[in-house]
């Protein structure tokens, strides 16, 4: 094989991986002007803009040049770009000894996917450390219910990871060693290892780990020295984006929360994976000026993070175990029957791209709350829709349409250690052929679950952290208004009312994947069909809470009827209609206040939005000093707590206002503080008399 012909195999992603892209337009530059001339193309020799460069047929990592810079620099570049440019010069001379022999250059294009195939699995794990396996078989689990996207290129095979954007890269005659990404250093090779034994089963090929690497999973009891570099990596990264300020953050800190995402979840913390997973989402929406993303709600997430990251570093051995989260749902089989009731069913979708249902029960023997969920990490899945997951795919052998209707069985349940359903799996469910709750059952229910009288509500919501928000709510109502268009919020209200009068005020924003559900309650409140509960899903959005409703259960003679608004809509003839008039209908309705919900600001709200203000100015610009006018405003705040009897806070933000540099630690610190007082007065929808 010619020493040229590895480097036709690379393109401007693999180049990327040696480099970077600003570095390859340079490269490129000098091929426009000239720069490059070759010197000895039997061996590999180049001249690259005054530099003597060497190209080996071991391919980029072995190239060399005279220059001062490591690694793959510049002229390499160059001179590999030059070698591809002139490839038609060449090629002719390379398939004139090959035609003969069958050989390296094919004719046609043919696909990449046989060779990795191909290659002895055994020789593969042994390539790679004891250390390394270990860890692509735990990456491995974490998959579990994850296919990777692939891309066979004929010359190159790229294969893309769960949450990273940049493809792993196999070479076509490279083989396992010459595999590029731009992953962690530390965890390359343990995950271009997982991501061949993903590919092998994906493919329905057998990949066998020596007996001496399947270990049962277990719970680090203790962070190790892997486990600190990490969370130290990721608070110098938190502390230069906020030096460098938020206001000129770019798609590279994006990309770089990326990494370090996959850094986390290789060293067993998916917790703190999915926060740098949502971080990354809020600073690529940030980068790209969107108008749903601002620098406080970025400020306030990286503020959560860093006190998570104390909380790691502190904890003992019990709350490390809650605190690194789970790498993946160990479903455990149970010899039992579960009698469960369906209460809710929601389709979401992240702000990464994952999109998914979830199914939630009543367990009628142990008295909770108990959710299963289908879903797939993006949209590749053409299948994988609202549609098909309502009617079509199936759960415990049933459709959800079918299963969500009535009480059921539900055989040989596979349980998790978190108390979740897998809805995979050899679980059954046998369900009644009545599609109805029973009143006597619904009764019971009320007794049992929910909430029939309001302040019962409010004192659940004033408790409720933010990381425990995913169960639904069900509220038992006495009577219902009509909707309510909220102009100033671009927000549909609708307010619900408990038997002593107490008003709830349930919300769906003015979206494009909203306008049916929209529709559907309009349709029912002018119908005044009579409902007995709502499922309410809870989302915090700028500091309060709103409660959106998700399933309504009617009142029928038969017994109750659910209905999903994620996933169904009442039969009925629909007349020609722009939505335009129906929002003109609701604006012509505003005589209505008593419908009408407009939150108070709360005394913590209050007292905590000058400090904020402060705060981001400084997050925003980078700068680490308080001009005398900032100062002197916080000095005013802490004249007004103090005269609140609110001593230790005043205290708090005394000393940063009194600091010569306001270091990023203390800022964070006071962020989060500033935070957590706010949350003990959260804004709720409930108009109590």
């Amino acid at each position: 094989m010619s020493w040229k012909t590895v480097y036709f195999h690379y393109d401007d992603d693999a180049l990327a991986v040696f480099a970077n892209v600003g570095l390859l337009r340079r490269a490129r530059k000098d091929i426009e002007n000239g720069k490059v001339v070759p010197i000895d193309l039997t061996n590999g020799s180049f001249n690259s803009d005054g530099q003597q460069v060497k190209l080996d047929e071991q391919g980029v990592q072995q190239a060399t040049c005279d220059c001062t810079a490591s690694g793959c620099c510049k002229h390499i570049l160059a001179a590999i770009l030059w070698l591809q440019a002139n490839i038609s010069d060449d090629i002719s001379a390379l398939n004139k000894p090959l035609q003969d022999n069958h050989a390296q250059i094919p004719a046609e294009p043919v696909p990449l996917l046989h060779e990795l195939l191909a290659l002895e699995t055994g020789s593969l794990v042994k390539q790679n450390s004891k250390a390394d396996c270990r860890l692509a078989i735990r990456l491995l689990q974490a998959w579990d219910n994850i296919e990777l996207r692939t891309d066979d290129q004929c010359t190159q095979f790229k294969i893309f990871l769960p949450d990273y954007e940049e493809p792993i890269i196999y070479l076509r005659g490279n083989g396992f060693q010459g595999m590029l990404s731009s992953l962690p250093e530390r965890q390359k090779k343990a995950l271009h290892l997982a991501a061949m034994a993903k590919l092998f089963t994906q493919q329905n090929q057998q990949w066998l780990w020596p007996d001496d690497l399947v270990v049962a999973t277990e719970t680090k009891q203790t962070l190790n020295n892997d486990d600190k570099a990490v969370i130290e990596s990721i608070q110098i990264f938190i502390q230069n984006m906020l030096r460098q300020g938020l206001s000129h953050i770019s798609q590279s800190s994006a990309a770089q929360l990326q990494l370090l995402n996959m850094s986390a979840r290789a060293e067993g913390l998916p917790r703190l994976g999915n926060y740098l997973k949502r971080l990354s989402s809020q600073v690529k929406l940030l980068a790209n000026k969107h108008f749903t993303m601002d620098e406080g709600q970025v400020l306030r997430l990286i503020a959560r993070i860093s006190a998570y990251l104390y909380q790691l570093l502190h904890a003992n051995e019990d709350q490390l175990i809650l605190l690194r989260g789970r790498v993946r749902q160990q479903y455990e089989g149970k010899n039992t029957t579960l009698n469960l009731m369906p209460i809710d069913a929601q389709w979401w979708q992240t702000q990464s791209g994952a999109i998914g249902a979830t199914f939630s029960f009543w367990d009628t023997k142990e008295k909770k709350v108990i959710q299963t969920t289908q879903a797939r990490a993006n949209r590749l899945d053409a299948n994988f829709n609202r549609t098909n997951v309502w009617q079509t795919l199936a759960i415990w052998k049933q459709t959800a349409d079918n299963l969500m209707r009535n009480s059921f069985e539900l055989h040989e349940p596979r349980l998790s250690d978190e108390g979740k359903l897998a809805a995979s799996g050899e679980s059954y469910a046998l369900n009644h052929s009545n599609k109805f709750i029973a009143i006597a059952d619904y009764q019971q229910l009320q007794t049992e679950y929910g909430f029939s009288e309001w302040p019962n509500a409010v004192e659940y919501l004033s408790n409720l952290q933010e990381d425990n928000i995913y169960e639904p709510v069900l509220l038992h109502i006495d009577s219902y208004e009509q909707l309510y268009w909220n102009e100033t919020e671009q927000c549909i209200l609708w307010a619900i009312s408990d038997k002593n009068h107490n008003t709830a005020f349930l919300r769906l924003n003015w979206q494009g994947n909203e306008s049916n559900k929209i529709e559907e309650l309009r349709f029912i409140t002018k119908q005044k069909l009579p409902i007995a509960a709502i499922a309410v899903q809870i989302i915090y959005h700028q500091q309060e809470i709103q409660l959106v409703p998700k399933t309504l259960w009617f009142k029928k003679e038969k017994g109750i009827e659910l209905f999903y608004l994620d996933f169904e809509f009442i039969p009925r003839k629909k007349k020609p209609s722009n939505f335009i008039n129906h929002i003109l209908e609701y604006m012509a309705k505003k005589q209505h206040t008593s419908a009408n919900f407009i939150p108070v600001p709360t005394l913590t709200q209050q007292l905590t939005r000058p400090i904020f203000s402060v705060i981001e100015t400084q997050a925003c610009t980078g700068r680490q000093q308080l001009s005398q006018s900032q100062k002197n405003e916080l000095i005013y705040v802490v004249g007004t707590l103090r005269e609140l009897g609110m001593e230790w806070f005043a205290k708090q933000v005394e000393c940063f206002a009194n600091s010569l540099d306001q270091e990023s630690e203390a800022l964070l610190k006071l962020v989060y503080l500033c935070e957590q007082f706010e949350h003990s007065q959260m804004p709720l929808p409930f108009d109590i008399h």
